[in-house]
C-alpha cells in the first residue's frame, strides 16, 4: 500500500551497478520532435513464466535497435534471467527455455540494467506492448527501484492502423509476419521475436 511504499527502506545496490544506474538516469529523454527517419528505437520482447503481470516473472529479455530507418543488429541485447526454480512444464513447452537455462541465467538486476543501457531513454517498441511494459516496469521497481520513463509504441495497434487492407486487427504476431513474408528465426525466443517485430515495425 501507499504507506508501505513511502517508508520502504532505500534499495541498496552493488556500487558498480548503482554507478551504471546513475549514468542511465542522466541520459536525455527521447525528443518527440526528432524525425522518424533518424530517430532511435529499441524494439523489445520478453519471455515470462506466465501471463499474469502481477505474479509471473521475467525469464528472458531481448531487444534490437532501429535507428535511421534501419535495423542495427550488432546493437542487440539478450539476457536470461536467473530463477530460483524453473517455471512449469507447460510454460517451458511454449518458450523452450530449459530448467538449466532458467536457473543458470544472470541475476535479475544485472539483466535489467543491461536492458536499460541498450534502451537508453528512447522510444520502446513491442508487439502487444502493454504486457512487455507491465512486466518490465514491475521487475525494474522490484530489482532496481526505478520506473521506466520511455514512451512506447505498440506494433499490434500500429500495423492494422497503417495497413488496414491486411484485415488482421487483433491477430497475433505470426499472422502479421506471414502476411509480409517474414518469419521469426526461433519463435518465442525474446531476441528472435524482437528482431521479427522490428522488421514488421520498419514495414
Amino acid at each position: 500500500n501507499l504507506i508501505a511504499r513511502l517508508f520502504r527502506p532505500q534499495m541498496e545496490l552493488d556500487p558498480a551497478l548503482a554507478a551504471r544506474l546513475d549514468a542511465w538516469r542522466r541520459l536525455p529523454a527521447a525528443d518527440e520532435r526528432t524525425a522518424i527517419g533518424v530517430a532511435r528505437f529499441a524494439v523489445v520482447d520478453v519471455e515470462t513464466s506466465g501471463l499474469d503481470v502481477r505474479r509471473d516473472r521475467l525469464l528472458s529479455i531481448g531487444a534490437v535497435v532501429v535507428e535511421g530507418g534501419r535495423l542495427r543488429p550488432g546493437e542487440g541485447y539478450e539476457a536470461y534471467v536467473r530463477s530460483i526454480a524453473p517455471s512449469a512444464r507447460e510454460n517451458i513447452l511454449v518458450h523452450g527455455i530449459t530448467p538449466d537455462v532458467q536457473t543458470g541465467g544472470i541475476a535479475a538486476d544485472a539483466a535489467l540494467m543491461g536492458f536499460l543501457e541498450l534502451a537508453r531513454r528512447d522510444v520502446l517498441v513491442a508487439f502487444h506492448a502493454g504486457f512487455d511494459q507491465a512486466m518490465l516496469e514491475r521487475a525494474l521497481r522490484e530489482q532496481l527501484g526505478v520506473r521506466l520513463p520511455n514512451p512506447w509504441i505498440d506494433v499490434a495497434q500500429l500495423a492494422p492502423a497503417l495497413v488496414p487492407e491486411a484485415r488482421r486487427a487483433n491477430r497475433p504476431l505470426d499472422d502479421w509476419l506471414g502476411y509480409f513474408g517474414l518469419r521469426a528465426h526461433v519463435r518465442h525466443s525474446a531476441a528472435s521475436d524482437a528482431f521479427a517485430t522490428a522488421e514488421l515495425f520498419l514495414i
